[in-house]
């Protein structure tokens, strides 16, 4: 087996499925044959081997990276000026990279023959990319007139680590495409999280599954925990993301411990927002009702009724989301495929190869997290058998192979299959019928564990307390009690990350890190037997209680943003910690504390739910007044988040509120419970009895000279503004916007900016309202917040402007995430939008269809239409009338009022895509918009 380092090339063509459908056998026959001429004749001129073909896919290495530039160029001038039938243009993509691989019986392998797969997948038809690692190789020896531009750093679909993308550029070769398609591009829409480490074989596996997420609407990976369930599906995930849909989504569960909890963990994962009356669960399946989309449910065995539950919902009434789940069991429903992850494969027993990573994946995959360790185990006759033979006697387990490739940092490859053989004879010498496969990796975990010394056996099991990702500062604080100092802590810690009992991960400029679940599990378990697992989770909550108590008086100013995302990263540790002083007889007052500390993130990042079931229960307790200041303020969060569960429960919580802070006599409770009532009765529709409130709010607080809390009373008191003087209304705007502006309030500014720019754009004044809502997206931008009224006030102001693309670009933010949402109103707005652009361009039949699709979706939400899109809607209806004549109106808007959700909505994404005839399209990327980039 020898090892080079070459230059990989990957092509292949665009749209090659359309091709045929549009030229026919005979003619796509002529176009491949063509097409795969030009490539070898470049090719045999630049001494390039090619490797393998497959249909219309190239793979060719050469010795000399500039040569293959030199090729590509060559390759792309060709196939732009050949003459190719039925008038046909046939754009080919291609990816360079360089690297190792090895030559063996197999063929041409290597990781980095995979990388360079990956470059080439995210180009566009006609685009060359070069990888960083060939970028340094050639940009000093380009041809003449080629230069190299720099796309920045991109994630590819190897879920690896970020590679920084070059694109070739030459004299006759197109400039301009759009964004590439890596996981960070908006048009495909994802979560897919970052992995430290390659992912190695599974090439089976992945075409198997791909094919049966593609083909089938529930499919579950199950397996043992420990056999690679979570990375397949992962890796499946990223392969079938290719932006012709709505994305791909991960839903988490390892950290979630309540059935009640999936639902909402789920809805919070995909950015769906409660309504008030209404079911999470049916609120979830509403929005997702019309998606194409594919949720991946990880980690479902502890909570298995709860996802079968609402898996088999999302199946019966979502006909386009397609869901992939990871599971140690079956869901167990009807409709659902059971694919068995199987063990990594390993050598034959006759194989001659048999320990050289292309062998088997178990072989490679032993080898790989080897030379991660710094350890490069020679395929010779004394060290392979003794891979295999490990590789064997962990089954083919990928964390068993890990563990145990880690320990060659200390040990030797002899030492270590001595051991396995030690450690492993009880449960080897039994029947093997009897002993499932979890038994064995528990077994792998016992060794892993057994080897560590005392006091890394105790931080590993109180480490088992934390939910997903943890710090330094959070272990010292939590774990170092006992017979572990403080000061010990970190190499500890250390020591275990080594050994890779615990992950780390990069988080900006500090650490995290995090136990894999099945480490986690056992490592609880052997925290409970120690007796030590109730001062471990009330040393967790203490900290966690400590580290929103910290966030808390930031989460209102001018680092508010950092704060919140501080919290956002901590949240699942919080989560846990308040749940733990919610199941402790004597944790009322910590309940309460974080009740009032989490009350500006939670309303920031819509968590009312959660928010409410900790909440309430706990106000309820014999014990929640003895301290009185506290269990006021708690109130006061407990009617802010109870919006979604209904105006009843939020007015019935705001009148106790309120009379508790006037029987109190504490001025700043009173303002916030005066400004959260108001907000309670503001909802229940009952102005008479909430504007007073809110005006009282407003007057204490001025009184007071506080900026966020007359900004918060401010806010409250101008939803009544159908019943405010408009002069003064916008006085009133204009102090509570100077407020925040002091303060640093983004999340107030945000809203208030909105809306003053809604009152703009109804007083016809553009320049303010550009203003307004650049400084509200700022704001937004700011905070981490996602909204879908802003985009489409945007959208009418550029619109004003004479930006139809860019507006056309803004309303199709807003339906994505309306969409998204299920919110039928911001549908409604959003759809509105699209129509009138359509009769700007003079598109009337369909702007009449698309009139009736924003209607029926408003008629749906059960609002009338506001200004000043009322006024918009208006004066569209009559020019498109006017035009198509009164029975050919109300045809085609009779027609966009009977069309299915689906079909209404396919109808108004149909727009987004539209060509404004008047005008060239806006460059590529205004999706992305930013405040200004668009006048």
């Amino acid at each position: 087996m020898s090892v080079e380092t070459l230059a990989f090339l990957f092509t292949d063509i665009e749209g090659l499925t359309a091709l045929l459908s549009r030229l026919g056998d005979d003619d796509y026959a002529q176009m491949l044959a063509g097409h795969r001429a030009l490539i070898r004749l470049a090719l045999a001129a630049h001494d390039g081997r090619e490797i393998d073909t497959a249909g219309d896919g190239f793979f060719a290495v050469f010795s000399s990276p500039r040569a293959c530039v030199a090729a590509v160029l060559e390759m792309q001038q060709a196939i732009a000026a050949h003459a190719w039938p039925g008038g046909e243009r046939v754009r080919v993509r291609m990816g360079l990279h360089c690297g190792e691989a090895a030559r063996t019986a197999a063929g041409l392998v290597g990781l980095e023959v995979h990388r360079a797969a990956r470059v080439a997948a995210v180009a566009h038809g006609g685009q060359v990319l070069v990888s960083e690692a060939a970028a340094v190789l050639v940009r000093d020896g380009l041809p003449p007139r080629a230069a190299l531009a720099d796309l920045g750093v991109h994630r590819l679909k190897d879920l690896g680590r970020p590679e920084r993308i070059f694109q070739l550029t030459a004299a006759g070769m197109p400039a301009r495409f759009p964004p590439l398609r890596s996981l960070g591009n908006p048009e495909l829409p994802n979560n897919l999280p970052v992995q430290l480490s390659a992912f190695i074989g599974r090439d089976r596996e992945v075409a198997e599954v791909r094919a049966l997420v593609e083909s089938c609407r529930l499919v579950t990976l199950a397996g043992a925990g420990g056999c690679g369930k979570t990375r397949l599906g992962l890796q499946v995930a990223a392969g079938l993301l290719d932006g012709s849909g709505d994305g791909v989504w991960v839903v988490e569960l390892a950290a979630v411990t309540d059935q009640d909890a999936v639902v909402p963990a789920m809805a919070g994962t995909l950015g769906i927002a409660g309504q008030p009356g209404r079911p999470v669960a049916e609120a979830l399946l509403d929005a997702l009702a019309p998606q194409d989309i594919l949720i991946v449910l990880d980690n479902c065995e502890h909570l298995i009724d709860a996802c079968a539950k609402i898996a088999d919902a999302i199946v019966r009434h979502c006909p386009r989301l397609h869901l992939l789940a990871t599971s140690r069991e079956p869901l167990g429903i009807g409709g659902e495929t059971i694919y068995r992850v199987p063990s990594l494969s390993l050598p034959g027993p006759g194989d001659s190869d048999s320990g050289t990573p292309e062998s088997s994946d178990a072989v490679a995959l032993f080898t790989d997290r080897a030379r991660t360790q710094g350890v490069s185990l020679a395929a010779d006759e004394q060290t392979a058998p003794l891979v295999v033979s490990v590789c064997r006697r962990l089954d083919g387990m990928p964390l068993a192979i890990e563990l145990a490739a880690a320990r060659l940092r200390t040990m030797s490859l002899t030492s270590l299959h001595d051991r396995l053989d030690q450690r492993f004879r009880l449960l080897t010498g039994g029947s093997r019928t009897a002993l499932p496969r979890q038994q064995t990796l528990l077994a792998t975990v016992d060794w892993s564990y057994s080897l560590l010394g005392g006091a890394e056996q105790s931080l590993l099991r109180r480490l088992s307390v934390f939910a997903e990702s943890f710090d330094l500062d959070a272990v010292e604080a939590v774990c170092g009690f006992g017979d572990i100092e403080e000061f010990d802590v970190a190499g500890l810690l250390g020591s275990l990350t080594d050994k890779s009992l615990v992950g780390v991960e990069p988080a900006g400029a500090t650490l995290r890190y995090r136990l894999l679940e099945t480490i986690r599990q056992f490592a609880a378990g052997r925290l409970a037997g120690t007796g030590e697992d109730g001062a471990a989770a009330a040393a967790h909550c203490a900290h966690f209680l400590s580290v929103a108590e910290a966030a808390a008086p930031h989460l209102t100013g001018p680092d508010q943003g950092r704060w919140l995302a501080q919290l956002d990263v901590e949240q699942p540790n919080l989560r846990r910690a308040a749940g733990h002083a919610a199941g402790d007889p004597e944790g009322t007052a910590q309940v309460l504390r974080f009740g009032v500390a989490l009350r500006r993130y939670w309303l920031a990042r819509s968590r009312d739910a959660e928010a409410r079931g900790l909440l309430v229960p706990a106000l309820q307790r014999p014990d929640a007044q003895a301290d009185p200041r506290l269990f006021g303020a708690a109130l006061v969060t407990a009617v802010l988040t109870a919006r979604t569960a209904g105006p009843g429960t939020a007015r019935q919580l705001g009148e106790q509120a309120l009379e508790f802070a006037r029987r109190l006599g504490d001025e700043r409770l009173l303002i916030e419970s005066l400004a959260a009532t108001c907000d309670a009765y503001f909802l229940a529709g009952q102005p008479e009895t909430g504007r007073p409130l809110g005006q009282e709010a407003v007057e204490r607080a001025r009184q007071l000279g506080d900026d966020v809390l007359l900004g918060e009373s401010l806010m409250e008191y101008l939803l009544y503004s159908d019943l405010i003087d408009p002069a003064h209304y916008r006085q009133l705007f204009a102090e509570a916007i100077a407020c925040t502006s002091r303060s640093g309030d983004q999340l107030m500014s945000c809203h208030l900016y909105n809306d003053a720019g809604v009152q703009a754009l109804q007083d016809g004044d553009i320049p303010a309202a550009r203003a307004h809502l650049d400084a509200a997206t700022r704001a937004m931008q700011a905070i981490g917040e996602n909204s879908a009224s802003l985009p489409v006030n945007l959208g009418w102001v550029l619109r004003q402007e004479g930006g139809p693309d860019a507006a056309r670009s803004m309303f199709g933010a807003g339906l994505r995430a309306a969409r998204r949402n299920g919110d039928r109103s911001g549908i409604a707005y959003a759809s509105l939008g699209l129509a009138c652009l359509a009769a700007d361009r003079g598109d009337w039949h369909q702007a009449g269809q698309l009139h009736g699709v924003a209607q029926a979706f408003l008629d749906r939400a059960g609002e009338p239409w506001q200004d000043p899109e009322a006024r918009y809607r208006r004066e569209s209806l009559t020019d498109v009338r006017a035009r198509l004549g009164a029975d050919q109106f109300d045809r085609a808007h009779a027609e966009g009022m009977a069309l299915s959700r689906d079909e209404a909505l396919d109808l108004a994404r149909g727009q987004l895509t539209a060509p404004d005839p008047r005008q060239p399209a806006e460059p590529p990327g205004l999706a992305g918009y930013r405040p200004g980039n668009a006048s």
